[in-house]
């Protein structure tokens, strides 16, 4: 017997064995690509190919965090990292850059990813108006180009799903919430899991999976808490009916989404040019003006400019402190971070907000259909149009001011220079340009401006002069980049020909009012502006969610009664004595039922299948006394179960250990199963659906059973190799496996189709040249 099963073992082939420097908490395939994804404790996230070729590695957001959950998205090339804080990354797997991150504001528990299975037409009531857009709007400058602080980061994904079919991210947290997330980006509900049940909030409660049925009709939640497992299903309506319009608005959400993200990383770039010069000013002219009297600077300049007379202390300034060499320094180098800011307003600022308003006014269009969108979204685009419109016009303003300043301080350190060259007793270059009358009245209203503002409250007074000593009140670009009202509004000259529009505004109400006239927020900084803007999108599209939350409703349950094992101390202390072990869900498509699979103790496996009408259907297997007439597993010992995960819809992978027959605390090997669902759903087929609330007991009582050893059959059982096996991950579409070790720092990963011996012979180089690389590796670790 043992000569057979060593014969059935060699079907299985390992791939590679690789001892990891830390702890394993997560393991997850993808199903489209070879690619495996390891969370440590250390909470750092490994990318593997098949070969154990690591493609990246990526480290926590916070020093500290643990990695809890995985997910990987369904046809597309992004995955899901959930942090003990709450955090929830989406992560480009190419370029290992975040798409978007979300939090839950609570430890997260599961994490798992649903998929419809069909693609919606392409006649659809809104495809074209949510994927049509790459034809009409330019793609975004790339930032890395135009500022030194920005990342390399290409937001010109012109697909945000490569088949038009709704996804959704399930994420259960300790606060036993369930966050649904289209897309992952896309708010689609936040379910109270306990309130459902009209359960109190209780500490032990805890929500071990959650998973949502094809047509997005039902949530299934395994809810634990004391000694029992809650399988809850809920059901509702708005999702399942509205799907397509909520596939339709998440495309239009993520398409906003990265074209704001872009818009942020674009400010962020102006702010850090800005503080440039803030800093060159901060380091001379600060520093002068923090020393002299309240009001005296302006005065002083005046008079400079008026009479050609200085103060002494101002002649100290420009002489000793300034000096010609350094004026020059600070004038190039001031003109130079301008001009940075200007191409990034010009270019890149109005390129971002001109896709986000042509996006408004796209979704504007579908809400009117207020048949397909009026239940999701009841409140219109309106005032997130006018947000982005008012601050597109608050970036054309912050344009004017930089033309503006970038004149004045050209004309400033060119009079400045002229005067430290007279206070040196210098002969002054034939070459110097003249100052003409204009650029002469351009300079008195820069000078006079350096000890007032146009502050209308004592608070604004109070802020206006400390910012007056704070930074010489030379700068009138940075106030825009602040969050906090403008301390000076621009001049009538600098509005010239808005001052009739504005006139015409100010005397007729009604058009003040209209809808269709965007208004101009003129003490809002450009900072407030965004910000602004950013809180109407999101205040629209949390909608959606807060209805589908709402509608949400309990259909069934089953309670699932647990015992401490019978081992006499044998079990894993990892494992505590009252908890359901493992637990996994998997759609069916063809059968359109979702599949629970739940080790309830080290004998007692559940297989219970969930209808569309929330149904349910149980058969209990069991490691019961092994056929008399079978001896095949004489040698083998008890058998008892440890992990279970779906390989696919019609396959259970199961995770063994076998025990002495004559000492069950002594562990003799590891086993994994594949095991045929087809005659464990064939008798499920003779069982009535339960469709009432039921307890089921750890006792046989009320559910059908089945012994293990009757299904398992000669090629389906394979010993692991080192008798040592903890965790595993299957992917059925790659015909993989992973198997992490007890000491959880060592993985296994194994070829379920298994190479000919020819195919073993000629590889045989190629796994020496590997093995010596793995050594160099480890020596060089």
């Amino acid at each position: 017997m043992a000569n057979q099963y060593t014969a059935n073992r060699n079907l299985m082939k390992q791939t590679s064995n690789k001892n990891i420097g830390s702890k394993v908490d997560v393991l997850k395939w993808s199903e489209d690509m070879d690619l495996l994804a390891i969370g440590t404790e250390k909470g750092e996230v490994v990318l593997q190919r098949l070969k154990w070729q690591k493609v990246w590695q990526l480290s926590p957001p916070e020093e500290g965090l643990k990695v809890r959950g995985i997910a990987w998205r369904p046809w597309e090339k992004l995955i899901a990292i959930g942090y003990s804080n709450g955090t929830v990354l989406l992560i480009n797997i190419e370029t290992k850059e975040e798409v978007h991150s979300f939090s839950v504001e609570a430890d997260i528990t599961c994490m798992s990813w649903t998929e419809n299975t069909e693609e919606l037409p392409k006649d659809d009531i809104s495809y074209h108006s949510v994927t049509s857009y790459t034809k009409y709007l330019p793609e975004l400058p790339l930032l890395s180009t135009m500022s030194s602080s920005a990342k390399p980061i290409n937001y010109n994904r012109s697909n945000f799903c490569s088949k038009h079919i709704l996804n959704i991210l399930i994420v259960g947290s300790t606060s036993r919430r369930v966050q649904l997330m289209a897309f992952g980006m896309l708010p689609c509900g936040t379910v109270d899991i306990l309130a459902k049940l009209g359960m109190k909030s209780t500490s032990t409660a805890r929500i071990r999976d959650a998973k949502m049925s094809l047509d997005f009709r039902q949530l299934i939640v395994a809810l634990e808490y004391d000694d029992a497992l809650n399988v809850v299903v809920l059901e509702n309506e708005v999702l399942f009916k509205y799907s397509a319009s909520v596939l339709n608005l998440a495309l239009k959400h993520a398409q906003m989404l990265n074209t704001m993200a872009y818009m942020t990383d674009t400010i962020d770039c102006i702010i850090e040019a800005w503080e440039t010069v803030l800093l060159e000013m901060d380091n001379k002219l600060t520093r002068f003006s923090k020393e002299q009297p309240e009001g005296s600077i302006s005065a002083d300049f005046l008079e400079l400019l008026m009479f050609g007379t200085t103060s002494p202390a101002l002649e100290q300034f420009l002489l000793r402190d300034l000096t010609e060499k350094g004026l020059r320094k600070l004038g190039t180098s001031i003109e130079l971070c301008y001009v940075t800011i200007q191409k990034l307003v010009v270019k890149p600022l109005y390129t971002a907000i001109y896709d986000v308003f042509y996006h408004l006014t796209t979704l504007d269009g579908m809400l009117r259909n207020r048949y397909h969108y009026g239940v999701l979204l009841a409140t219109p685009a309106t005032e997130l149009l006018r947000n982005c419109a008012a601050l597109q016009m608050k970036a054309y303003e912050l344009q004017k001011i930089i033309d503006t300043s970038k004149r004045d301080f050209k004309i400033f350190f060119r009079w400045l220079h002229v005067v430290i060259v007279r206070l040196m007793d210098e002969t002054p270059q034939e070459n110097q340009p003249i100052i003409t009358q204009q650029e002469i009245n351009y300079l008195a209203d820069f000078l006079n401006s350096f000890d007032t503002s146009s502050a209308s409250t004592e608070a604004d007074a109070e802020r206006s002069a400390i910012e007056s000593r704070r930074k010489f009140n030379l700068e009138r670009v940075g106030q825009y980049l602040e969050d906090k009202p403008l301390v000076q509004l621009p001049s009538a000259s600098q509005e010239e020909g808005e001052s009739q529009w504005k006139h015409l505004l100010s005397q007729n109400q009604c058009l003040r009012e209209c809808p269709a006239i965007f208004a101009h927020h003129e003490k809002l900084s450009l900072i407030q502006q965004h910000k602004l803007m950013r809180q109407s999108f999101k205040k629209i599209f949390d909608q959606p969610g807060a209805v589908i939350s709402e509608d949400f409703r309990q259909k069934n349950s089953l309670t699932i009664q647990t015992g401490s094992d019978s081992d006499g101390g044998g079990g894993d202390v990892r494992d505590s004595a009252s908890t359901v072990r493992s637990f996994t869900f998997i759609n069916h498509p063809k059968d359109n039922v979702t599949l629970i699979a739940i080790v309830q103790s080290e004998d007692s496996l559940l297989l219970v299948e969930c209808f569309p009408d929330a149904g349910l259907k149980i058969v209990r297997i069991r490691f019961e006394e092994k056929p008399y007439f079978d001896q095949r597993f004489d040698a083998i010992g008890r058998l008892s179960f440890r992990q279970v995960q779906f390989y696919n819809p019609d396959t259970l992978s199961l995770l063994l250990r076998a025990r002495a027959n004559d000492d069950a605390s002594v562990t003799t090997g590891c086993y994994f199963l594949l095991l045929n669902l087809g005659p464990v759903r064939e008798f499920l087929a003779t069982i009535e659906p339960r469709e009432f609330m039921q307890t089921l007991s750890e006792e046989a009582a009320g559910c059908h059973g089945i012994n293990a050893y009757t299904l398992i059959d000669e090629s389906s059982l394979k010993l692991l190799d080192s008798n040592d096996g903890y965790m595993i991950a299957v992917s059925g579409k790659r015909n993989v496996m992973a198997v992490v070790s007890e000491s959880l720092k060592n993985v296994r990963i194994y070829d379920m189709d298994g190479p000919d011996e020819e195919e073993d012979m000629l590889d045989t180089s190629s796994q020496i040249n590997s093995s010596l690389e793995n050594s160099q590796e480890s020596i060089q670790a």
